[in-house]
Formats: C-alpha cells, structure tokens, sequence
C-alpha cells in the first residue's frame, strides 16, 4: 500500500514514515506542484499543514483529491479549530489528526482503513442485502425512539434529521448512498449541490455515535460521492 505525504508549512516527523515503513505502507514524499501526477499510484494521502498558514493550501489539495474516489485522505494540522475541521471533512478528508496523536496511533488509522478498503474490493460477491447477528448487534435503530443503540449500550437520542439520515444508510448498509439522495430523502427538496448540507448533518451525527469522530468507525465518507454505513462483519474480513 502507498501512502503519499504532502509537507506543506510544516514536515511530517520521519518516525511517523518510519512507523508505517515498518507496517507494509510504503511513503512516498509528495509536492504540491507533483501530487496529481502520482494520484495513480496512492491508495492514501496525508497533508501536514498549520491550520494557520495552510489552510487555502490545504482547501485546494482536498478539492483536487475528492476528484479520486479511491484515495483516502487525511489533514495532519496543526492548530486545528473546529470550524476548520468540519471544512476540511465538508472537502472529503477522512479525519483530522492532531499532533497529539503517536506514531502507532497514525499508523493503525491508515492500516485499518486501508485495509477495510481492500477487503471490499475482495468481497463483491457476497450478498449484502442480508444482516448479520453481528451487524445487528453493532447498530440497532428504534424508530419509535428517533434513537439508536450502539454495541447494545446506551440509547443515543437524535435529532428527526440526525435519525432520517441515519434510517437511510441503515436501509443501504455497507453501500454508497449519495449526498443527492440523502438531501432528498431527509429535506425532501431537490437537490442542486448541497453538499455542504449534507456533510453537515453527518458531521453532528457522527459527533453523537463516534468514539472518535475525525476518524469514523460507522459512517464512512466515499470520495466525492457520499457516505456509506460500514457494518460488516469482521468474522468475513479475518477469514
């Protein structure tokens, strides 16, 4: 696996290329003026930016990326706030990663998603219409509630737009669903561009059912289409 690293004001320290080395992912150091060019070549790509300066920089990268479906990106940031986070996710990064994250940290990050991302490319051919005990008891919806249940713990109250959002990627588990089709089915308005919306509503959802939300577990973003609920059961993942 490759993981492309754009330094930008700041540098991505060498044991963080260093750890993923160690791990089968292979660093690839990256410019703005030659990223595009290697975009083939990528299975993930990590900005090192200071919100402070960068973030223009950054904006362009992301707009230039979310054109690749395949490559999963991140924003490594320095001095990150929030309003800028949630830009950056709007723009199809994956997650932001603050410095405060090591070296192992960062690694199993990218590994995992990478990972999940080739065993999918792998599995095509089985049926994902059908739920598994396992995927029922990682999220199960109560309608009656406007709630969700997480791993059979607590219930997590919703807003009527957070659960119809949610109803929707429940009914196409483990597959793309649009930013359009999510805009039309819980605003019920025509939809013209309104990502924004979109990534907005998902963004407060994944605030109130992520562990940790700049790297989602549940609610997957799919490069420049949509997102997708990720509930497959790993028992088929390790096999």
């Amino acid at each position: 696996m490759n993981a492309g690293v754009i330094n930008l004001s700041v540098e991505l320290a060498e044991s963080y290329s260093e750890e993923l080395q160690k791990n089968d992912i292979n660093v690839i150091p990256l410019t703005i003026e030659n990223f595009e060019q290697k975009m083939s070549e990528l299975d993930a790509v990590i900005i090192r930016e200071n919100t402070l300066e960068d973030t223009a920089q950054t904006c362009s990268i992301l707009l230039k990326l979310k054109e690749n479906a395949d490559i999963h990106v991140w924003v490594f940031s320095s001095g990150s706030q929030k309003v800028m986070r949630t830009v950056y996710l709007q723009l199809g990064a994956l997650g932001i990663i603050s410095e405060e994250c090591e070296e192992d940290e960062l690694q199993l990050i990218i590994s995992n998603s990478l990972g999940k991302k080739n065993v999918r490319c792998g599995k095509q051919s089985l049926n994902e219409d059908e739920a598994s005990p396992e995927e029922a008891d990682k999220l199960k919806l109560i309608p009656r509630n406007h709630s969700v249940k997480l791993h059979g713990k607590k219930e997590i109250p919703l807003t009527k737009l957070e659960y119809k959002t949610l109803e929707l990627l429940y009914k196409n588990k483990n597959n793309t669903v649009t930013y359009g089709e999510l805009f039309e089915e819980v605003w019920k308005e025509k939809f013209i561009n309104q990502n924004y919306r979109v990534a907005n509503l998902v963004f407060h959802l994944r605030e109130k059912i992520e562990d940790n939300s700049v790297s989602p577990i549940f609610i997957r973003t799919v490069r420049s289409k949509g997102y997708m609920l990720d509930l497959w059961d790993s028992s088929v993942e390790e096999s």
